[in-house]
């Protein structure tokens, strides 16, 4: 089984850099027809997939968390490559350290760590 977030999106072009090159998450599926789509795989059940679309609805109230084991270096690389940064790093109540960024679709991500 495995859980898979499904982005259609206008920017596919620069949220598959963001996601195979910035991240370096590995593409396990991708095709051409009848649009663009590929799926970029997280761990051992998390996927994200992208869909070529001309128009988009944007995402409101909806984020994806992900771990990370080191937010502060990911902070670093991510604002070296322009990406923007909503939530800068901080430690949380509940025991994470996170930092809240916005991927080249407009969805929210917000990686944290355990400390």
């Amino acid at each position: 089984m495995e859980l898979r977030v499904v982005r259609h999106t206008t920017a596919f072009d620069a949220a598959s850099s963001f996601y195979g090159d910035l991240l370096g998450w590995p593409v396990t599926r991708t095709w051409d027809q009848p649009t663009r789509g590929r799926i970029f795989g997280y761990g051992d059940v998390s996927r994200i997939e992208l869909l070529e679309a001309g128009a988009v609805v944007d995402v409101e109230g909806v984020f994806i968390a992900v771990e990370h084991p080191d937010v502060d270096a990911l902070a670093d690389h991510l604002a070296d490559h322009g990406i923007e940064i909503f939530q800068p790093v901080a430690d949380q109540p509940w025991g994470h350290r996170n930092v809240g960024v916005v991927d080249p679709t407009g969805l929210r991500v917000v990686f944290f760590q355990w400390i």
